[in-house]
């Protein structure tokens, strides 16, 4: 088994045996660093699993590390308390012995311990003290002293200076100039937070969700999902009906649009971002620099690549129909696959009164109740107002037939056409078994 032997994830970067060395301790192996920290009896020769992922790696180390020091300051703050009792005791003795011993040598000698004790404090006046009791205060006062100074240094820091330390921190993070992204463009604040999210997908989900066994890439992702899914906590639009998780931004980007800083200069259409309206912009250029190593179609962002190759060539469909078991890769996918069953078609258009089953078919249909017709040909004088239409008619320039009847191998500039064809010449003559 290549799994974690902590939490049994797939991410295994690490090795047991890897342990001392980053402690760099010379004293204890690896199963002993597991059974001080864990409780766990790691044999060298088990066939378990040695690996560990990357984070209970670190939280090993961490807590090794904390867990020495614990016990070190114990041991400390032990000694420290039989020092002190040994201390009363002699003095006591001491005095006793003071008080029944008349010579002269051991008044000498006490005076001398007097004025040492003084001298320490930074106070030379004999005269102040008058007495035994005053001298074993001083000593006390003086033991005392610096212990506290010792004590001070491992205060913890008061709540309110650690709200100013984190505000400071906040502060300077904002204050960083935005970076961009290699890999997909985008200008965001924290580069290496970010990158995560290009990383595999076995290594980049880090974070568990408290409630279940979900993971996330980020923390932010996970306390979303925490809050939809677990929570239910969602604000209500009066505009358009709908529970969003965040009211404000919903609002500027669906209802106020005209107020969204960032704007495409070839359409006019406003963005919150201006990561978003860069990779927007991509769809009035035909540049597709992205190509994939597998078929011969090429994309526009990394992003889009990215999910061409897990959608078609790696066959990934996680989400699954329980109506008719049947798998998709989105899960947006999904909702309008189950719509399929319910024959439900909730979006209206203002327009004519039509009902359309997503947003993105009734944003296509209301291009046809506009006069703006902004996808223009290149090699004729004819405009459309569906990039659709376009494609449909570049094949009367382009002559390319692609498409091929399954009965009579007949080949068709259009997909309609070839299924037009399919069923008018080959269908409607099949008798239907007895």
């Amino acid at each position: 088994m290549n799994v974690c032997r902590i939490c049994l994830t797939l991410a295994v970067e690490k090795d047991i045996s890897l342990l001392p060395d980053l402690l760099e301790e010379d004293t204890r192996t690896y199963s002993d660093i597991m059974l001080f920290c864990l409780g766990i009896q790691v044999q060298t020769e088990s066939k378990l699993t040695s690996k560990l992922c990357e984070t209970c790696f670190l939280n090993i180390l961490s807590f090794y590390k904390f867990k020495t020091l614990a016990l070190k300051n114990d041991e400390y703050l032990r000694s420290l308390q039989e020092k002190e009792q040994k201390t009363e005791v002699f003095l006591i003795d001491d005095i006793k012995k003071e008080e029944s011993d008349n010579f002269l040598d051991d008044d000498i000698q006490r005076d001398d311990d007097f004025k040492l004790a003084l001298d320490v404090k930074g106070e030379n006046n004999l005269e102040e003290l008058q007495s035994d009791d005053e001298l074993l205060s001083v000593i006390k006062q003086l033991k005392y002293e610096n212990t506290i100074g010792e004590t001070k240094e491992n205060e913890h820091v008061s709540p309110n200076k650690m709200k100013k330390i984190k505000r400071k921190k906040v502060k300077k993070e904002l204050e960083k100039p935005n970076q961009m992204c290699e890999e997909c463009g985008k200008t965001v604040r924290n580069l290496k937070e970010h990158m995560f999210q290009h990383k595999p997908l076995l290594i980049r989900k880090r974070y568990k969700c408290k409630a279940c066994d979900k993971m996330f890439s980020s923390c932010s992702s996970r306390l979303k999902h925490y809050k939809i899914k677990h929570l239910g906590i969602k604000k209500h639009c009066d505009e358009c009906n709908k529970a969003v998780v965040n009211l404000t931004s919903h609002r500027m980007v669906v209802h106020k649009t005209a107020l969204l800083p960032y704007e495409c200069v070839p359409c006019g259409r406003r963005f919150i971002s201006k990561s978003l309206r860069d990779q927007h912009t991509l769809i009035h250029t035909k540049d597709r620099p992205h190509e994939c190593d597998q078929c011969d179609k090429a994309f526009r962002s990394t992003i889009a690549l990215t999910q061409h190759k897990r959608q078609v060539h790696d066959k990934e469909k996680t989400h699954l129909c329980q109506f008719c078991s049947k798998r998709f890769f989105k899960k947006y996918h999904l909702q309008i696959h189950i719509r399929s069953h319910s024959k439900e078609r909730p979006y209206e258009c203002p327009d004519c009164g039509k009902f359309f089953s997503t947003t993105s078919i009734l944003k296509n249909h209301r291009l046809i109740h506009t006069d703006v017709k902004m996808f223009a040909c290149e090699l004729c004088d004819m405009t459309f107002c569906k990039p659709g239409y376009l494609r449909n008619h570049m094949i009367c320039h382009t002559k390319e037939k692609r498409y091929s009847c399954k009965y009579c191998g007949l080949l068709f500039g259009r997909s309609d056409h070839r299924l037009r064809h399919e069923r008018t010449s080959h269908e409607r003559h099949i008798l239907p078994a007895a």
